[in-house]
C-alpha cells in the first residue's frame, strides 16, 4: 500500500510542477531568461519526481545532470525573480506608493 500511496503523490506533484509553469509564470511579468529559468527548474522537478514515483536510481547520469540543471536553474530564478522585485518595489517607493 506504501508504494502505491507514494507513487501517487509523486505524480501528483509532478502534476503541480508541470502546471506552474504552464498556468502561472506566464502571467508574472518577468524577463524572458527569468521565466525560461523557473520552467526549467520546475520541469526538471518534475523530472525528479517522477523518478521517485517509478524508483529511478538518482545516482544515474542522466538524473545528476538533471540535478545540476535544476540547481542552476532554481538560482537563476530565484535570484532573477528577487532582483526584479526589488526593482518593482523600489520604483513604487519612489513614486510614493504603499509598499507595505
Amino acid at each position: 500500500m506504501g508504494g502505491v500511496l507514494n507513487t501517487a503523490a509523486n505524480v501528483v506533484i509532478v502534476s503541480g510542477y508541470v502546471l506552474v509553469p504552464a498556468l502561472w509564470l506566464p502571467w508574472l511579468p518577468l524577463k524572458k531568461w527569468v521565466l525560461v529559468a523557473g520552467a526549467v527548474f520546475f520541469m526538471t522537478c518534475a523530472i525528479t519526481h517522477l523518478g521517485l514515483a517509478f524508483h529511478v536510481d538518482h545516482d544515474r547520469g542522466w538524473m545528476i545532470v538533471n540535478h545540476v540543471i535544476q540547481a542552476i536553474a532554481v538560482m537563476l530564478f530565484v535570484t532573477g525573480f528577487g532582483a526584479q522585485l526589488r526593482a518593482a518595489h523600489q520604483q513604487a517607493r519612489v513614486k510614493g506608493e504603499d509598499t507595505s
